[in-house]
């Protein structure tokens, strides 16, 4: 038998940082939409202002939507309403607007992050224990 889920974004919960203007993370903040597993994978984030992503891949086809703010990849600025398509594997980076940038991010799989030249890693992986 199928499975629904149906949640308003806001209700998502957090699986990293938080939300913005509320505490300190300088990263930005992450919630989702269905299950870390079992997927789907929808993935709401926040960006803060001036943050640069560095140049990285990901195993999975993805979509990203800009809903609030907005970055620049390259030369192309990338909007509220602006769709981003990128297959797996295809080598991108970005710099987040001086006023953020709150997007859905949207793949088929829970997929790795890979910095250029880096090895692929998990980032929902809890950190290796010292």
């Amino acid at each position: 038998m199928g499975r629904a889920i149906i949640m308003h974004i806001d209700d998502a919960p957090w699986i990293r940082g938080g939300p913005r203007g509320e505490g300190d993370h300088p990263d930005g903040g992450g919630q989702l939409v269905g299950d870390l597993e079992q997927g789907p994978w929808v993935h709401v984030n926040w960006l803060p202002g001036g943050l640069v992503a560095p140049v990285h891949s990901h195993d999975h086809d993805e979509i990203m939507y800009v809903l609030e703010g907005g970055f620049s990849m390259g030369r192309r600025r990338c909007g509220p309403g602006t769709v981003v398509y990128l297959e797996a594997n295809t080598q991108y980076g970005f710099e987040v607007w001086d006023e953020g940038v709150r997007f859905l991010n949207i793949r088929q799989g829970r997929a790795t992050y890979a910095e250029a030249g880096e090895e692929a890693v998990d980032p929902y992986s809890e950190p290796a224990a010292d």
